[in-house]
């Protein structure tokens, strides 16, 4: 099981080297947590195309916090900022990969366009078979290691530089 999480500001706090958890002060996000997911998959509405979603990130969960962060959330998902698995999709804002990620994700969570992803519409289990139908999508699209996309890699330091990568 992976997680959709939709954000409209996960870009610019990549870029200010905002990285390494995701929270929410729902519940929602400690009751997926616990279910062991693989991967975050980030997500967020175009500007200017409502009821359309456009896949920013592909996240490793990590079981334990890989960099230093303070939050104000009671609910966390950490993830491994360094691992080549963490990567953003630098092509994912055309229109047709925006329209063919907005067509395979709607008929799955209607509810969840029509509630606009405000609140808890916005944390979702992804299954294995959603799952591999977002892997066969992105197979060819342009990615870099999400730390290429942050401004000031000093920010981003890890807790333990000798740890081993996130499973």
């Amino acid at each position: 099981m992976d997680i959709f999480y939709y954000s409209h500001n996960f870009e610019q706090n990549v870029k200010n080297g905002q990285v390494g958890l995701i929270g929410s002060n729902s519940g929602k996000i400690r009751e997926l947590a616990e279910r062991l997911p693989k991967r975050l998959w980030i997500f967020k509405t175009p500007k200017g195309m409502k009821g359309s979603v456009q896949l920013l990130a592909s996240l490793l969960v990590s079981d334990e916090p890989r960099v230093a962060v303070n939050t104000d959330y009671r609910n966390v998902i950490h993830y491994d900022p360094f691992s080549p698995e963490s990567v953003m999709f630098t092509d994912a804002g055309t229109p047709a990969h925006i329209q063919e990620t907005s067509a395979f994700l709607q008929y799955r969570w209607h509810a969840a366009f029509s509630a606009g992803f405000k609140g808890d519409a916005g944390l979702q289990a992804i299954e294995a078979n959603v799952v591999r139908g977002l892997e066969a999508m992105v197979a060819n699209w342009e990615r870099v290691q999400m730390l290429e996309t942050v401004k000031d890699r000093q920010k981003v330091q890890p807790i333990n530089p000798f740890a081993q990568p996130a499973r």
